[in-house]
């Protein structure tokens, strides 16, 4: 039964009880199809602001972020969409009748946004259907593009945005806003410049919701130079806009993707629904898969690497990041048996990616202790010592430290890539090398469908798991040597969710 938002909670709970209960009872309302009492989100931005508890504060951003906004926009519905446009806007207004929203709330005054139903409004107008007329694209001289901030998605959708753009406008600069990889999958790319903008993913509430005052600011400078009728502003549903909400431009110069809600009722994937979304607004008929550019020092520092050993090796590249979602992992000891069967082949050189995440670094370096007491050979390379560190094997297992640049060139020129739903998977589509992926976690098929990578002329085998959290050892052994099997079959050999349970 779900607990109202007015409900007093014992003071003596935990704040993670308190706040996964308010949680969990606007999720029910809307899992039911009640009208969602946002009365628990201002009880839950009241704890995020939490001036004596840090715990309290982080509870409560967790229930808000992870158990409310995430699933709804996971949800790829319109509904869950209207639900969540709602809850952010409500945490907009809590924001900016306290003192930490005070630049947000002024500015949003400025631009004539004086409550949530007026954001709201300019929300559902800027997601309508439009298309660029002939002359207004002749006239635009700079494009403005939001980060969706995270990798995938910025390899999924935002490089297939660039990439046309580059082509539709041929006069025009574009500028790129966001985190630090897309300097490395848009290198060296004529007309393509960078501005570094950091989204506070693990962040408090202030510092995740006022920073749009700051980014306004950066892209009002650069449209205000080149005048605002020869500017657009291209929005991928970026966080950077609190998911279009946040106006940032002109609405005449706003192209914004409702890739949450566009074809719900459809099996396409991300990557496609980028190209329809681009067609109808600029009246063409393109399809173009993801693309990212690698910076010649990477390609050349991993094809030195790889010299290294026999020719006719068999080089496997490895990520076992989950973007902080343990229910993308498959349980242990499904890693370590993978390495083992795939170590089992004399030709292996499997090379593991050692990941961003403190927690994904702590496991490969248990994964590799692990793999060396069962007698394989074993070495850690960090990305500086890349040219002069030498492993002192031709068949093993190489832990990599790095960044996205030497991930992206280490999966480049691999025979094939192993992961799970996460970045990398579009990193080998954009490369188009040969992958095994091993999607769990799936919350519904909608999900799955969006996520889940283009197939790459065959060369994908996405394999979709389901009920996980029940595989004995034995079961998880004999998924270790079915993906195995997987990832050293021939090329060509085109595996659409195949029963290996």
């Amino acid at each position: 039964m779900a607990l109202p938002a007015n409900t007093p909670v014992r003071q003596h709970s935990a704040p993670e009880s308190i706040a996964d209960q308010l949680s969990r009872s606007f999720m029910e309302q809307v899992a039911n199809k009640l009208p969602p009492d946002l009365d628990v989100v201002d009880r839950l931005c009241h704890m995020a602001l939490s001036r004596d508890n840090e715990q309290t504060r982080k509870a409560a951003v967790v229930a808000l972020y992870k158990n409310i906004i995430e699933p709804l926009c996971d949800d790829f519905s319109a509904a869950g969409v209207d639900i969540c446009s709602r809850v952010l806007l409500r945490m907009t207004a809590f924001l900016r009748t306290r003192t930490e929203g005070g630049a947000l709330d002024k500015l949003l005054g400025d631009l004539h946004f004086h409550d949530e139903h007026q954001l709201f409004s300019r929300y559902r107008r800027i997601k309508k259907e439009r298309s660029l007329s002939g002359s207004m694209r002749r006239n635009i001289r700079k494009i403005l593009v939001l980060s969706r901030v995270t990798v995938g998605a910025d390899v999924a959708m935002t490089s297939i945005i660039v990439h046309r753009l580059l082509v539709t406008f041929p006069q025009a600069e574009l500028i790129v806003f966001g985190p630090q990889h897309l300097a490395e999958i848009f290198s060296e790319l004529p007309r393509v410049h960078w501005t570094k903008v950091h989204y506070h993913r693990e962040g408090g509430l202030v510092g995740r919701m006022t920073y749009f005052t700051s980014l306004y600011r950066l892209l009002e400078q650069e449209w205000q130079a080149a005048s605002v009728e020869n500017t657009l502003l291209f929005d991928p549903d970026s966080r950077l806009s609190q998911l279009g909400l946040i106006p940032l431009i002109d609405d005449r110069s706003y192209c914004y993707f409702p890739s949450r809600e566009m074809e719900q009722h459809s099996s396409h994937r991300l990557s496609s629904l980028t190209n329809v979304w681009l067609n109808r607004l600029l009246d063409e008929k393109k399809e173009i898969a993801p693309r990212i550019s690698i910076r010649p020092v990477h390609q050349q520092t991993v094809r030195n690497f790889f010299t290294r050993f026999p020719e006719e090796s068999k080089k496997i590249v490895i990520n076992l990041g989950v973007g902080n979602d343990p229910r993308k992992r498959l349980p242990d000891p499904f890693e370590e048996e993978l390495l083992y069967c795939l170590l089992q082949h004399d030709r292996a050189v499997v090379v593991l990616d050692s990941g961003c995440h403190p927690d994904e670094r702590k496991r490969a370096i248990k994964l590799v202790d692990k793999i060396s007491g069962r007698g394989f050979a074993t070495a850690h390379i960090s990305e500086k010592d890349f040219n002069q560190k030498k492993p002192d094997f031709k068949q093993g297992l190489v832990c990599v430290q790095g960044g996205i640049g030497m991930l992206s060139a280490l999966i480049d020129q691999a025979d094939v890539f192993f992961g799970y739903d996460s970045c990398c998977q579009h990193l080998a589509t954009a490369r188009q090398t040969r992958s095994v992926i091993c999607f769990a976690g799936a919350v519904n098929d909608r999900f799955f469908s969006r996520w889940m990578p283009i197939d790459n002329r065959g060369r994908t085998t996405t394999v979709r798991m389901e009920g996980i959290d029940n595989l004995s050892i034995p079961e998880l052994q004999r998924l270790a040597i079915k993906f195995s099997e997987l990832i050293f079959q021939d090329d060509g050999k085109h595996h659409v969710r195949p029963n290996i349970r």
